[in-house]
């Protein structure tokens, strides 16, 4: 069998070899599964095993003194020797667990035909309380590490820790959770203070499936609003404070544009048709850099790929390239203000 990771585990259902050389943390997080675990199944009955104690006079040498695995209705059963309430390192005082291997070296006879039994009364007595105890410190040791949560699925307060560095993992956020996977493969990124190109390519490479690079400083043309245009005689005539010439002016600042590819023509017409997947990548691009700075998305099509220019197979604009002397990747499709959902071609 293996964990939710894939890592192959211990077959724990027959016989074990030496349970003994193991760490009582190690044997008890093989032993558990993600329905069956230790401090929060509900009960004794319903957790993978019973823990225990082997009572003794000399010190501890090891944590695990014995593992027996479930036989029909009856659990499993771990013995614990480094902890527990009895012998040298225990909780108790030294003349109770001399008492108590007193009574176990006594022999009891329930009738005339029975065999002889020790009298283990107050010691499983204490093993019902102890079952408790170390359940809930092995439930403690657990929770405060990764390993253990990952290895169970759950991911537990580590998943809700990087979660919440990817923006995804608290109350009200909404649509971010949206992909919340993707995002919190790359928290350590999500979170950075400073916004580099590698921020967000990766992420959208990631959701792609394939290279994008970040061109910034992308010129382009801010159409300027009636009410703010120069008007002689009238408002912003003013040289060097407000006049600008025209409708409209030439800026640098505010337009980056990304380049996916190059592609082959699946995932070029995916991209092209999916509106699903443009959705995804569109909800990524404001998540990760917000609506400041709007993004041209460039589709690079790989110039093996290019399809060869035939009636009722290409689409003018789209899928149609004249032949070239030359032979280049097609990079002329630019969908402007891509992440402003506008979904427009450039010229």
């Amino acid at each position: 069998m293996a964990d939710p990771a894939g890592h192959p585990r211990d077959d724990l259902t027959g016989p074990f070899a030496q349970p003994e050389a193991m760490g009582f943390f190690e044997l008890l997080r093989r032993l558990e599964t993600p329905g069956r675990r230790f401090g929060r199944a509900g009960g004794a009955g319903s957790e993978p095993a019973r823990i225990g104690q082997r009572v003794r006079l000399s010190v501890a040498t090891r944590d695990v003194a014995g593992f027996r695995p479930a036989e029909g209705d009856q659990p499993a059963r771990v013995e614990a020797e480094v902890l527990g309430l009895l012998g040298p390192e225990g909780a108790l005082p030294l003349h109770v667990t001399r008492w108590v291997m007193s009574r176990m070296s006594d022999r009891w006879f329930a009738d005339a035909g029975a065999e002889a039994t020790a009298d283990r009364t107050f010691l499983d007595f204490c093993n019902m309380l102890q079952h408790r105890m170390l359940a809930l410190y092995w439930r403690a040791w657990a929770d405060a590490r990764p390993e253990v949560q990952a290895q169970l699925g759950t991911g537990g307060r580590a998943a809700a820790t990087v979660a919440a560095l990817a923006g995804t993992g608290l109350p009200g956020t909404g649509e971010a959770a949206r992909d919340s996977a993707l995002k919190t493969r790359h928290a350590t990124s999500l979170a950075a203070s400073v916004h580099g190109p590698e921020r967000l390519t990766r992420l959208l490479s990631d959701l792609v499936g394939a290279p994008v690079r970040l061109v910034e400083f992308v010129g382009h043309w801010l159409e300027v609003p009636r009410a703010l245009q120069t008007w002689l005689g009238g408002a912003h005539a003013m040289l060097g404070a407000g006049a600008v010439v025209g409708a409209r002016v030439f800026s640098r600042q505010g337009r980056a544009e990304l380049r996916v590819g190059p592609l082959g023509l699946a995932g070029y017409l995916r991209l092209l048709n999916d509106q699903h997947l443009r959705a995804r990548l569109r909800h990524a691009i404001r998540f990760a850099e917000g609506i400041e700075t709007d993004f041209d998305l460039r589709l690079v099509l790989r110039r093996a790929d290019k399809p060869e220019p035939r009636l009722g197979r290409c689409q003018l604009g789209r899928t149609f390239w004249l032949p070239a002397r030359t032979a280049t990747d097609a990079d002329d499709l630019r969908l402007s203000a891509f992440n402003a959902g506008a979904d427009r071609r450039a010229a």
